[in-house]
Formats: C-alpha cells, structure tokens, sequence
C-alpha cells in the first residue's frame, strides 16, 4: 500500500532533480520495491524516479533500528536536508485524534464536512 501512496505523491514530479522521502521503516521499504513496483503494475513512467528516490528515516524512529540503519538512513547525514527531523505528519497526530472524538457519532456527510474544516485549517 506504501508503494500506491508514493507512486501517487511522486506523479507529476517528473521535472524534480532530486526525490527524498522519510518513513518509519524506509530501510525495510526499499527492499524489492523495483520488483513490487512492476508486479503491482505501478506507473512505469515513474521508474526512473523509483530508481533514484532516498528514503531516510525520521529521527524519532531512528533508535529503533539497528546500527547500520541509524548510518545509512539518517537525515542528519544527508545533504541539503538542513536540521528537518522527518517527522512533521507525527507531530499532528495528537490535534487529529481530538477530532475524531467529536466527528465519530456524526453521519458521513457531516463528519466529512467536519473534518475537511478541520484539516482545511490546518493546511492553511
């Protein structure tokens, strides 16, 4: 499903010199994925990009993962990542859960609307 999420974040990014992404387990993500990518029948168009795409991991996930890990995949190694910590999604996740406290016992048309205000705001 991971490899679905990313072929639709990179479309239309064909014009880009260079593609980074962080993930909890980015070091695990980039094993086979050519070969997941052809099985599933993902884009074609986007395999030169596959090719050449970083995947790091997030800093707070760092620690989990073995020594050759924390090395190979670290922002903090990587040039032109400046003092990014990968983590940016993770910090919203406490505000997000509030709104399904209050979202979950509504029908789906109001809860939809709901939580596009919601994230409206938050992306504004």
């Amino acid at each position: 499903m991971v490899d679905l999420a990313i072929s639709g974040a990179l479309e239309g990014t064909e014009q880009l010199l260079e593609w980074l992404i962080t993930y909890d387990v980015g070091c695990q993500l980039l094993v086979n994925m050519l070969a997941r990518w052809r099985e599933w029948d993902l884009p074609p168009s986007l395999i030169p990009i596959i090719e050449r795409l970083q995947v790091l991991l997030p800093q707070l996930h760092m620690l989990a993962h073995k020594e050759t890990c924390q090395r190979e995949y670290a922002l903090c190694y990587k040039a032109g990542t400046g003092h990014s910590n990968g983590e940016l999604v993770e910090t919203l996740w406490a505000e997000h859960n509030m709104v399904g406290l209050s979202t979950r016992e509504m029908n789906e048309g109001a809860r939809l609307d709901a939580l596009n205000d919601f994230f409206n705001s938050w992306n504004w």
